[in-house]
């Protein structure tokens, strides 16, 4: 493959081969507890028909994505990623956790495992921090912690929460990321018993219903951050959304213009229409992309909502449906690939920007 432009993998799913990775950065009675009882959330409810990983992304020892080697020379090297922002994985559920304090603890001993076993192994890596978003103001402290950390460049937090991500509730988290100018990536994570539905009708009966579905949450999470006027509050809050796919957005974009122009007293902390905010504030993945009949089908779409500088990539390492840089370029035309792949995250994240 030829390197054509530099590569930003804004989507790399790594883990721990085991909990016992996380022993030395727990305290007691945390310690005793995952030993005892592990994490204590209830696992993925829907099964898939298909391996959820790349069978040859597991190691001999531990899960897929748990070997930086295999990383390394499966993704960085193979695909010639410049800089790949380290998503998790295994970790996510403790937000739907019920406890408040033993998910916070898990959350501190993952983020600075991560930074300590995974950041200093490879100057391309890049991390991401996982919050328990139950306990707002440590969740906050976790961002102070670690937010002037060079190679922490955002926080990941799941698609579905109990209450909206524009509630009070979770301010101090979204002030936060702001402060520190962390990214605020929401990704979706296959829900257990004690998660909040994707959908408004219920829990989907199978893998095939969730996987189809699972853009919902991130179309309510968009149109109540906008709505609730939290980016006249935070201007420099950044959201990202992964794996939650970008055509929606177009919809949205005319629908919720169409309607502010009738119902803007409803939203009075709004100095402009709900679209520019949108365009300001959140990126999408490309990934899993849409596979129309024609590339060009694709591009029209992409144009009519203006969407080419609000696209990044994301290989989703090691999932099943991962796209790899070859793949995404069948559907884009030559201009768009360099915003796409590298200047529109390069944009946001602070690692890229030049020192002040």
């Amino acid at each position: 493959m030829s390197h054509i432009q530099a590569i930003i993998d804004c989507d790399v799913h790594n883990t721990y081969r085991s909990q016992v990775e996380l022993y030395p950065y727990l305290q007691e009675p945390w310690l005793s507890r995952l030993k005892e009882k592990g994490f204590g959330y209830s696992l993925d409810t829907f099964h898939s028909s298909v391996q959820a990983k790349r069978l040859d992304a597991k190691p001999e020892n531990g899960p897929a994505g748990s070997d930086y080697g295999l990383l390394k020379t499966q993704l960085l090297d193979k695909l010639s990623i410049d800089y790949a922002i380290l998503t998790g994985e295994g970790i996510s559920g403790v937000s739907y956790m019920p406890d408040v304090e033993y998910p916070t603890a898990l959350a501190s001993a993952y983020n600075q495992w991560m930074v300590e076993e995974w950041l200093s192994k490879d100057e391309r890596l890049l991390g991401s921090l996982h919050l328990a978003i139950q306990n707002p103001e440590a969740a906050a402290a976790e961002i102070y912690r670690w937010g002037t950390h060079p190679k922490v460049v955002q926080v990941s937090i799941p698609t579905a929460t109990p209450l909206p991500l524009a509630h009070p509730f979770y301010r101090p988290i979204l002030r936060a990321a702001s402060e520190m100018d962390l990214v605020v990536a929401l990704h979706f994570r296959q829900p257990g018993l004690s998660a909040p539905s994707i959908t408004p009708v219920g829990m989907p009966f199978n893998y095939l219903d969730f996987h189809t579905l699972v853009s919902l949450p991130y179309m309510s999470q968009l149109v109540m951050l906008v709505s609730s006027g939290i980016f006249e509050e935070l201007p420099n809050l950044k959201i990202l959304m992964m794996e939650g796919g970008f055509i929606w957005v177009i919809h949205l974009l005319w629908r919720f213009d169409k309607d502010y122009r009738a119902l803007h007293r409803l939203a009075p902390a709004l100095s402009k229409f709900p679209s520019e905010y949108i365009h300001q504030h959140f990126k999408f993945g490309i990934q899993p992309i849409y596979e129309p009949r024609e590339a060009s089908m694709f591009q029209q779409v992409i144009e009519a909502g203006e969407l080419q500088k609000s696209l990044v990539f994301g290989s989703d390492y090691p999932h099943w449906d991962a796209d790899e840089p070859d793949f995404i370029r069948r559907f884009l035309p030559k201009e768009w690939e360099s915003a796409v792949f590298y200047d529109n995250a390069a944009s946001w994240f602070k690692y890229f920007k030049p020192a002040v």
